[in-house]
């Protein structure tokens, strides 16, 4: 199924050619390959990046490589699934959590990514199966090995580390004397720090100190989860700056500009989550009004998208739109499967307690349908249930068992696609225009950007990088007006008025192009772009008087 989808895939737009995360996945892998690998502390998960440098020095760079792996990684997930499910159970259980593994479109889909998703879901299947066999046996090796996995999925997820203390209350079984649930806990901390420590070692020097055992954007993504104008999905702290490297860079920036001097990593994630906990005290309502709105975002049946709109991928690929149970009949069966252990639910505790942590270790922060795949193999142990019901009553014959379950199954199908969810095409046109545009095909770029703003009027990326194209070939009259346009949707954006000022000062509308130039220095004194202009528009009008403070050195 897998090898299908990778070959009607693989050559288009966003696996072929990778974009936002998948190609700052890409660029960090190549970096470190050239032995120019980041020196400071991570703001990113590191170990994704590396495993690609590693398979990149085996196998060239090329993402077909990595996606021919990941391909592998994830049935060897489906095995774990399905060993888990055996120890829950019986080998029927572990054979229909197998089929739900194997089939689900989204676990297929992000197989033929460059994103840590699909190695995520693998670790996290073998997170599951560890610590059932360490629950189930008590034995030590099982809580080491779940250690190690939960210590390497921190690096992959950093939120995973909210869930080692409940994790570890599972060695607290109360037929065991409290020295050996003692050791059982202890041994799987000390399991989960290995892997964490040389990246906490390698980050404190970088970074002149401080506990940071996986990455420092803890502060950074809390507070874009959780402010005054949140909407429990993701919202860069600058308009227009969702690219990987400006999400470190701005988050530093700000911060350093709020507190007047310079900040280290550690200092950077404490001003954040000191200015959401601000907010927080004084708005305690909202916030609890958010954590709801977030857990109803988790839970929906629809696929938020980030930078790769997953319905259009699914349009993509004749495996993945066959009629197989997604997130909404997936959460069906796993409800029924609940209803099933009402009696009987110990066994379940590792699986119940993953569902339960992840679904608060990620709302806290905020939402999109990949950040809950981790989620999915818990739910479809649950869901796995119903379908060893099914297989029961059919061996055993009794046909109106056979047929409420089968109706049980066919709703678990056919539910979910009643709503017609399908492709958010401004976020698809736009996307496609950015690769188009990235790969010198400036017309195609073009229309791809007109065919965004005909699905959203009001996407000022679009009129900005339209803008772009126009300036690059001499047409100014045309990018001032997109500039303009993109100034009017979001006038909080730095780049749209340095660029609208830049075009003005071509045109030479001198005290216009000023005026805007010194809004985006008074946005970003660290606009290299504006401070440029400003220095153009200084040598051709010496007359002109600039207002102290927007006009920043060169940088």
């Amino acid at each position: 199924m897998r090898l299908l989808h990778f070959l009607a895939v693989r050559d288009q737009p966003f696996v072929a050619q990778p974009i936002e995360d998948s190609q700052e996945y890409d660029r960090w892998a190549r970096a470190i390959l050239a032995g120019h690998a980041p020196a400071d502390a991570f703001f990113q998960a590191p170990l994704y990046p590396y495993l690609l440098a590693a398979i990149y020095t085996l196998a060239g760079a090329r993402p077909n490589a990595v996606y021919l792996f990941q391909i592998a990684l994830s049935i060897a997930g489906c095995w774990a699934i399905y060993r888990a499910g055996r120890l829950l159970l019986d080998r029927t259980l572990g054979l229909s959590a197998a089929a739900l593994f194997a089939s689900y479109p989204l676990f297929v889909l992000h197989d033929v990514q460059l994103l840590k998703e699909s190695l995520a879901v693998t670790l996290t299947a073998f997170l599951l199966w560890t610590l059932i066999a360490a629950e189930a046996s008590g034995r030590l090796r099982h809580w080491a090995a779940a250690g190690a996995v939960a210590g390497l999925l921190s690096l992959l997820r950093e939120n995973t580390l909210l869930l080692l203390p409940p994790l570890a209350l599972l060695a607290w079984r109360p037929d065991a004397a409290w020295t050996i649930r003692l050791r059982r806990a202890g041994v799987f901390f000390v399991a989960a720090a290995l892997p964490l420590i040389p990246v906490a070692w390698r980050n404190a020097r970088a970074a002149g100190g401080g506990f940071m055992p996986t990455t420092f954007n803890a502060g950074v993504s809390f507070y874009i989860g959780n402010h005054e104008g949140a909407d429990g999905t993701y919202q860069p702290l600058v308009p227009g700056k969702q690219i990987p490297g400006y999400e470190r860079s701005e988050s530093v920036r700000l911060a350093e500009e709020a507190s007047g001097r310079s900040l280290r990593p550690p200092e950077v994630s404490r001003y954040w989550l000191n200015r959401s906990f601000t907010w927080v005290k004084a708005h305690p309502g909202d916030f609890v009004r958010l954590q709801l709105l977030k857990l109803r975002l988790f839970w929906s049946w629809y696929e938020w998208p980030d930078a790769i709109d997953p319905y259009y991928l699914i349009s993509l690929s004749p495996v993945l739109r066959l009629p197989w149970l997604d997130f909404g009949g997936v959460c069906i069966l796993a409800l029924a499967g609940l209803w099933m252990l009402r009696r009987g639910i110990g066994n379940y505790a590792p699986v119940l307690i993953w569902v339960v942590g992840s679904t608060f270790a990620t709302t806290i922060f905020f939402v999109f349908s990949r950040y809950r795949l981790p989620i999915v193999p818990a739910l479809i142990l649950l869901a796995a249930l119903p379908l060893h019901a099914l297989a029961t009553a059919w061996r055993s014959q009794r046909k109106p068992a056979i047929l409420g379950l089968a109706a049980l199954l066919a709703v678990a199908v056919v539910a979910p696609r009643l709503p017609g969810y399908g492709p958010r095409w401004d976020l698809v046109h736009f996307n496609l225009g950015r690769a188009h545009q990235e790969a010198g095909r400036i017309e195609d770029a073009k229309r791809e950007y007109e065919l965004a703003l005909r699905a959203n009027p009001r996407d000022f990326l679009s009129y900005l990088n339209l803008g772009n194209i126009a300036a690059r070939g001499g047409q100014m009259a045309e990018a001032t007006s997109r500039f303009a346009r993109a100034v009017e949707l979001e006038p909080r954006s730095d780049d749209a008025e340095s660029n609208l000022g830049g075009a003005l000062l071509a045109l030479g509308r001198l005290d216009e192009a000023r005026a805007h130039l010194q809004r985006s220095l008074a946005l970003n004194p660290r606009n290299s772009f504006a401070a440029r202009n400003m220095e153009v528009l200084r040598r051709r009008d010496p007359a002109a008087k600039v207002e102290p403070g927007n006009t920043p050195p060169l940088y």
